[in-house]
């Protein structure tokens, strides 16, 4: 066989324009901004004057050489892994191929169009957002879907990115162009396209199935060799012409190998598989890895409803993360890097699953294979989202090729744990656009579309794992989101309906597959795309970079509710950081004490797509906010901590008054503490219950044993404050727990640093707390900083200004006299004498007193 690639430099233009200089893979953003076309769209309001581009119609063209030897084969074709999006393919002026789906693979026959020697390849791409408008204006009811302040019409239409048409986070920026890999392939004998690979681990062995997807440019009978973990099997199989898939079954001796887990319940060894059609020299191999698992997806009927939870190899796991976007808007910014960065920083933050959300489009199989390299499970959404659809026959079959397609692509991946429908089309359906007056057609293209064609063609191409209905989702058949006794919910209240942090803790899911809670990016990030003169909340550029309609003036309510009003906008941005991971700490610690009632919590988002205001904990450039930081803490095995009880509102389910004020939810007249255990293991050991005021004054402690079994949650104890000696002014007061060190002489496991963080909670609100001035010791010494603090200090942040990496710890509170060390973590590799170098010029401390 032989390959050729195109990737590289092309040609691109505007219908009409001139031809100016390209990339692929690429799009047609990234190539206009690096010719200097037009100015960049992150900054200040740029994408405004550039949404002219998604209007326009472009061409991108090539000359390959070719030679005999390759036009001898008996097939050409040229592989096309994606077309973004309405794209006609032509060879010396001759259509070769035609798709309209971007999360699609291409293969067009080019035999009869090709010539030796000089060959024009050229992809002419429509307007998504014109074609988009054309096929709604031919379909015969409308196609609601949710719009956003700066956003394009006709995505229900179109087999595109949906958030590149607006999202209430991201700019709107309907590129188009080759955004993979293109290549034309020659070949004579039979040549595998793809494997998908089975495991049955019931018997002695594990069978591992292999099926092998072939084309065969002639029928004949030919060798089909497996070899994985040691274990090599041959068949002969008899090819007829055409494309087809063919099986073979391997078994694997159990003892040769090791399972695969998520991270924090194992190691992730992964296996070398090689699929090879033929003999000699014109025999087709092509090569993957497997991990050798079993995931299942749990939903039975229990005495609460129906569970919701993830089991692999026998353990059940709490799923523990976030949900993915994008990684980048232009396809030219889209790198192995950014990716590298993200999955190290999700398994840093202990994280065990990512949903890959459905409003963008199927990750590059980087990401998948960090995944599976770092232990992250991945919740698969087909690329649906907040829409609905046609159902017409172009459209059913376009997305049945695109399940089909994306299904086999990634089904080795150990790390692919389910496959969802869409992200809240069932809420479109059943709640947001009841009223229409084509409702019972719309409903009856839902069925169509996920029930009849999406899930079908799921479950025909991977029996291996769950296909989900959507999300959120009640389950099969049910059609009824936001049932919290049984499927995922996504919960909005808080954000979306104001409601306070403590609202989270009056819910009782079984698995939340959204929520969150929105913070502005680090000044570092807003000084590339704004002026420092704008650098106000309020300022039009500033909400400009806030796609969520009022989220800048929630921002500012919600910070007023829980934090002093700041003077300053680094401290502004600081405080908002804070109050997303107080949000996020009061919903994933609660839901995380609920286990295994609950049994997941991932929450929106992980990372950010441009430079904006949003629910991020990963800024676009990398750094990472406060709740990037929380959620390490929030995450760990082994988790510390409190549950508070408010005056009227006894115990740990604490009852919404029937008309609170927007807030007001009275005194904390308690802190329980708790202890929540994702060890497969046993757990015991002490943990040091105090009370100290900030001046460092012991007013209460105690040694509280934990002996509990795995993967259990347990109520250890209660700081009571009427219990407090006499004159404690709850304002300036601190209850700390933390595992003392040492362990258990029966075997079982010891909490120590790795596994659980110190706990700290209060009595009263932050901006009701008499916090004393204090000044931070802060010494450098290389990759170590040592922090010491004489009385309390809250929230101290290290800040390493652009470096990009991690501290083992940030945004933390210190107690009086106590010392920490924190380590930077140079996600680049440098050595530890540059790192010391950079933090001494760079590095810069606050804590919280010193916004007052």
């Amino acid at each position: 066989m032989q390959k050729r690639s195109l990737d590289g430099e092309w040609e691109f233009r505007r219908e009409g324009g001139e031809w100016r200089t390209g990339a692929v893979p690429g799009g047609v953003y990234t190539d206009l901004l690096a010719a200097d076309a037009i100015p960049d769209p992150f900054v200040e309001d740029n994408e405004l004057d550039v949404q002219w581009v998604g209007k326009s119609d472009w061409t991108y063209r090539r000359t390959v050489t070719v030679d005999e030897r390759l036009l001898d084969h008996e097939r050409i074709v040229l592989q096309c892994d994606g077309l973004d999006t309405v794209a006609t393919v032509s060879v010396n002026g001759r259509v070769v191929g035609e798709s309209v789906n971007m999360h699609v693979g291409n293969e067009f026959d080019v035999a009869d169009a090709l010539e030796p020697g000089d060959n024009e390849v050229t992809v002419a791409f429509r307007s998504p957002v014109e074609y988009g408008q054309e096929r709604a204006a031919e379909y015969p009811y409308e196609v609601p879907c949710i719009r956003y302040p700066v956003d394009q019409p006709g995505r229900p239409f179109v087999r595109k990115a949906q958030c590149h048409y607006g999202w209430d986070w991201g700019p709107c920026l309907p590129t188009m162009g080759i955004y993979r890999d293109i290549s034309i392939l020659a070949y004579s004998e039979p040549r595998v396209r793809y494997t998908k690979t089975e495991q049955d681990h019931d018997g002695d062995g594990i069978d591992l199935t292999v099926r092998a997807g072939v084309d065969a440019p002639s029928a004949g009978s030919y060798d089909l060799t497996v070899e994985v973990a040691d274990t090599v099997r041959t068949e002969s199989v008899d090819l007829d012409e055409g494309e087809q898939e063919v099986e073979v079954t391997v078994s694997v001796d159990e003892g040769s190998v090791d399972l695969w887990w998520p991270n924090g319940y194992g190691d992730q060894p992964l296996y070398d598989l090689s699929v090879r059609v033929g003999d000699g020299p014109d025999a087709h191999e092509i090569a993957d890895r497997v991990g050798f698992r079993e995931v299942e997806l749990v939903a039975e009927p229990d005495d609460v409803g129906t569970s919701f939870y993830f089991e692999v190899n026998g353990e059940p796991v709490y799923a523990k993360g976030a949900n993915t976007i994008p990684t980048a808007p232009l396809y030219g910014d889209v790198t192995d890097e950014r990716y590298e960065h993200l999955i190290r920083s999700a398994a840093d933050a202990n994280m065990n699953m990512l949903r890959v959300w459905g409003g963008g489009y199927y990750e590059e199989e980087v990401f998948y294979d960090l995944c599976d390299e770092y232990g992250i499970l991945v919740w698969q959404d087909f690329m649906f989202s907040c829409s609905l659809h046609p159902a017409n026959d172009d459209f059913l079959d376009t997305v049945e090729q695109e399940v089909r397609y994306q299904v086999r692509r990634l089904a080795n991946h150990p790390s692919i744990a389910v496959w969802c429908a869409n992200n809240e089309n069932e809420e479109a359906a059943q709640n947001w656009f009841v009223d229409h007056p084509h409702h019972a057609e719309h409903l009856d293209d839902y069925a169509a579309l996920y029930e009849e064609t999406v899930g079908p063609a799921c479950r025909e191409e991977d029996p291996s794992r769950t296909y989900w209905p959507g999300s959120p989702s009640s389950g099969p058949d049910e059609l009824e989101p936001y049932v919290f006794e049984k499927g995922d919910i996504h919960y909005w209240d808080v954000w979306h309906r104001g409601q306070p942090f403590e609202d989270y803790l009056t819910t009782n899911p079984r698995f939340v597959s959204e929520f969150g809670y929105q913070s502005f990016p680090s000044t570092d990030s807003l000084r590339t795309v704004l002026d420092p003169e704008d650098f106000n909340p309020t300022s039009p550029t500033m909400e400009h970079h806030q796609r969520n309609p009022g989220g800048n003036t929630t921002i500012l309510r919600r910070m007023a509710d829980y934090f002093r009003f700041p003077f300053d906008f680094d401290d502004f941005v600081y405080l908002s950081q804070l109050l997303q991971a107080e949000a996020m700490s009061t919903a994933i610690e609660h839901w995380r004490r609920r286990k295994p009632t609950t049994m997941g919590a991932l929450y929106w988002q992980l990372n950010d797509l441009w430079p904006v205001a949003s629910w991020a904990s990963v800024e676009y450039d990398g750094k990472w906010k406060a709740q990037q930081y929380a959620a390490r803490r929030q995450f760990a095995p082994v988790l510390l901590s409190f549950h508070p009880s408010y005056e009227g509102r006894d115990g740990v389910d604490n009852a919404q008054a029937e008309d609170p004020e927007d807030g007001d939810w009275g005194d904390v007249t308690a802190q329980t503490l708790w202890v929540t255990s994702d060890e497969t293991e046993r757990l015991s050991g002490d943990v040091a219950l105090e009370v100290l005021t900030f001046d460092g004054e012991l007013v209460h402690e105690e040694t509280v044993a934990v002996n509990i079994d795995a993967h259990q949650s347990a109520e250890l104890a209660t700081v009571d404050r009427d219990d407090l000696p006499e004159g404690v002014d709850t304002s300036e007061v601190m209850v700390r727990a933390a595992f003392e060190d040492g362990g258990s002489d029966d075997g079982a496991s010891a909490a120590d640093a790795l596994d659980s963080y110190p706990a700290t909670t209060f009595f009263a609100d932050y901006k009701r707390l008499d916090l004393p001035e204090t000044d931070l010791s802060v010494e450098v010494d290389g990759a170590d900083v040592t922090v010491t603090a004489e009385k309390a200090a809250l929230f101290v942040e290290l800040d390493p200004g652009t470096m990009a990496g991690a501290f083992s710890d940030d945004f933390f509170h210190l107690a009086p006299g106590e010392v920490r060390t924190l380590t930077f973590d140079a996600y680049d590799g440098r050595r530890d004498a540059l790192v010391e170098a950079e933090l001494e010029d760079e590095l810069t401390v606050r804590h919280l007193r010193g916004t007052y």
